[in-house]
Order: C-alpha cells, then sequence, then structure tokens
C-alpha cells in the first residue's frame, strides 16, 4: 500500500457540487476504473479519500488536493490520471500525481481570485477600496457551537492585489485563512465587500488558486 495526492479542478458547474455530493461523484469514479484504490477495514469498509479542504458552494479550484491509497504499489501514477480522466465528469479535470510532502492539517491559507462585473464599475472600486484602507470589513461566521461570532476580515487577509480595472470587470487577488483550525469563507467576505450595492447587478466569481502552507508556499 502507497498513499500518492493528486491535484484537481472543480471548475464551470462542478463548482456547484457540494463537498459530499463531490465525494460521492469520485468514488463512483473511481468504480469505473482499474485503480486498486485502498478501502479500510471493519464492519463498514469504504475507500480512503481524504481533501486537502472543502470549497464553499460556488467557489471554483484550480488545484484542489485529494490523497487517495494504493493497495497495488506496482500501479502506475499516470495511469492513475489518465484512468480518473477518462471517468471524470465536466468540471473536473485531474491535472497531477506526486508522493505527499505534508499532510492536510499544515494547509493554513488560500489564494483566491476575485471578478466582479457591474455597469458602475468604477463605483464598485471606490467602496472596495475604501473598505480596504479602512480595515474595517466586517462579517458573521457561525461557529461550531453554533454562536455567531464577529470577524473584522481585514485582521486575517493578506496581498490584496488589483489584477485588472477596466468598464466592465474588477478582478483582484488576495490570500485568506484556510485550514482545520480557522477559515474564512471567500463568499461573506465578497458580500461584505458589495454590502452597500445590490448585488443582482452585479456579476460575480471566485477561484481558488492554490492552498498555502504556513511561510506562503504552495501546499505540496
Amino acid at each position: 500500500m502507497r498513499s500518492v495526492r493528486i491535484w484537481f479542478t472543480k471548475k464551470d458547474t462542478a463548482k456547484y457540487i457540494s463537498h459530499l455530493d463531490l465525494t460521492r461523484c469520485l468514488i463512483r469514479a473511481f468504480r469505473r476504473t482499474d485503480i486498486p484504490l485502498w478501502y479500510t477495514e471493519g464492519f463498514n469498509p469504504h475507500p480512503h479519500l481524504v481533501f486537502g479542504l472543502s470549497l464553499p458552494l460556488g467557489v471554483e479550484g484550480e488545484r484542489e488536493i485529494l490523497d487517495i491509497r494504493l493497495d497495488d504499489e506496482s500501479y502506475n501514477n499516470e495511469r492513475v490520471i489518465s484512468e480518473l480522466n477518462r471517468v471524470t465528469v465536466p468540471g473536473i479535470e485531474f491535472l497531477k500525481i506526486a508522493e505527499p510532502e505534508y499532510k492536510p492539517l499544515f494547509i493554513t491559507s488560500g489564494l483566491y481570485e476575485m471578478k466582479l462585473s457591474s455597469h458602475d464599475n468604477s463605483n464598485i472600486k471606490d467602496d472596495i477600496l475604501n473598505k480596504i484602507n479602512t480595515k474595517n470589513i466586517i462579517i458573521h461566521k457561525k461557529t461550531k457551537k453554533g454562536e455567531i461570532k464577529e470577524i473584522n476580515v481585514s485582521e486575517h487577509i493578506t496581498d490584496f492585489n488589483i489584477l485588472k480595472n477596466d468598464d466592465s470587470d474588477l478582478h483582484f487577488s488576495f490570500i485568506l485563512p484556510a485550514g482545520n483550525d480557522f477559515t474564512i469563507n471567500p463568499i461573506l467576505f465578497k458580500d461584505a465587500l458589495l454590502e452597500n450595492f445590490s448585488q443582482e447587478n452585479i456579476s460575480w466569481a471566485i477561484v481558488r488558486k492554490k492552498l498555502l502552507l504556513k511561510d506562503g508556499t504552495e501546499f505540496r
């Protein structure tokens, strides 16, 4: 038995697949291949699948993580990717496979890109930049105990950069906490940025580009 890490995309219509449904989808995909997936032992055996970190519904992922164990150590890595891409669904593409270097608990943040489109883009930009500069972007997050906690995202966001700003689009990147101990949902961040505007007239897209370690390098 050996462990491998797979990088994959979750884009387009696949971004609307919940994490639970994604797990079910991938289990069905593995069953349509000859990949010797390792199953847990005991009364109710199930395939060993461990994700790096689940994506919020509606957010795309360009380099998501899936860890599996192979029951046959001689099974070729490239064959794993080929077999999975043969049976995958639209929006999910398997990109790369390698031996894992870190456990998922070492993930601390995610690099995101957000695109906003509106007929009045200049006002949105001015308001967003003002919020960033005032360092007071408040979200309300539900804790594991069911309590509502107020969080100032400005205390946690890093590397905010405007990538594109024209008459139709405002495109920027940022890093937010994304780990087992503390995570900020980028959709809550988006909602806080746009609280002064009617979102009915604004289209948006959020992509998680990659997961990061504490030192800012990509999780691998």
